[in-house]
């Protein structure tokens, strides 16, 4: 039985790139004034167009640099990852070596996310891959595990052999999860779902596989309408338009949160929690151990008027509906 790769591959790495706050009190003058012009705009389009177009009369190096990076984060949590892929790319060309992996591996991110392979093997295999060096760095292992990722799409079974060493290399224990979510999700591995939820019960991997979790809208995507473990239907090839919710495996249950954030750092949680209560929503922050990392998600309480995605969507914020 083959599954959609292409939405597994959408799903799994926009799991890394959960709304990153960008500390614009850091950022020089100049930078901060072309943001806010920037979002005086009607949508995401013109805001980037405006951006772009600012950045060009910046005439220091550095400051191209973390304009670009901010730019591309922006168009990350609007969809807009080719153009996210291809400022961070800019970003790269500019920055020195030590600083230049990083960056080309979020461009990697965002050309896998736009389902741009052609641009993102050549950025891999070409740039990043022999930039690899053991013993690995918390870069390298990113790289290699969207490498595998990437190779789902030309071949499936060379991946999840390497998928399957992962999964208990300690080396890898940040993507353990998602690792696991793939080899339950693509092969039908019994062995990894019952990993899964034994180890990491309280994760979104593990909700998507007791049905539990929807993720919606973008940039989640959407859980594949079929798998193993999910009773059989007709829409397994269908696609779902933005802006539907799938509600397989969860029956009539609502959400009882959204997730509006994801982060390895507590302040940055607060930071986006406090922002949301000025905007009246109530809110919690919780917190999720992964081996010996720490993650707090921001959590926006359901309020029964049945409009809370649109509602936080209008103030700028994406949102997965929580069922647990």
């Amino acid at each position: 039985m083959k599954f959609n790769v292409k939405k597994i591959l959408f799903f799994l790495c926009s799991l890394f790139f959960l709304h990153s706050l960008i500390g614009q009190d850091s950022l020089p003058q100049n930078i901060q004034k072309i943001i806010k012009n920037g979002f005086t705009k009607k949508n995401p389009i013109e805001v980037s167009s405006f951006i772009e177009a600012e950045i060009k009369k910046i005439s220091s190096n550095d400051e191209k640099i973390i304009a670009l990076s901010v730019l591309a984060d922006y168009e990350e949590r609007f969809d807009l990852f080719s153009r996210a892929g291809k400022h961070y790319l800019e970003a790269a060309e500019l920055s020195p070596s030590s600083g230049k992996k990083t960056i080309l591996t979020k461009a990697l991110g965002a050309f896998l996310l736009a389902d741009n392979i052609t641009e993102a093997s050549e950025l891999c295999r070409n740039r990043l891959l022999p930039a690899v060096k053991e013993p690995f760095s918390k870069e390298d292992i990113k790289i290699l595990t969207f490498f595998e990722w990437l190779k789902l799409k030309s071949d499936e079974e060379a991946s999840l052999t390497n998928i399957r060493k992962y999964v208990v290399d300690s080396r890898f224990k940040e993507f353990h999860p998602a690792l696991l979510l793939s080899l339950w999700w693509v092969d039908g591995d019994k062995k990894a779902e019952n990993t899964l939820l034994k180890k990491f019960p309280n994760s979104i991997e593990a909700g998507v596989v007791r049905g539990e979790t929807i993720l919606s809208p973008k940039t989640f995507w959407y859980l594949m309408p079929k798998n193993i473990s999910f009773k059989e239907t007709d829409a397994e090839n269908e696609e779902v338009s933005l802006g539907q919710e799938q509600s397989q495996g969860t029956g009539n249950f609502s959400a009882k949160f959204y997730q509006t954030g994801f982060f390895k750092t507590e302040n940055f949680a607060k930071g986006l929690s406090d922002e949301l209560k000025k905007k009246g929503f109530t809110v919690l922050i919780k917190k999720e151990e992964r081996g010996d990392e720490t993650f707090f998600s921001v959590l926006v309480k359901d309020d029964g008027k049945g409009d809370m995605v649109i509602r936080l969507k209008s103030e700028g914020y994406e949102a997965v509906p929580i069922f647990d």
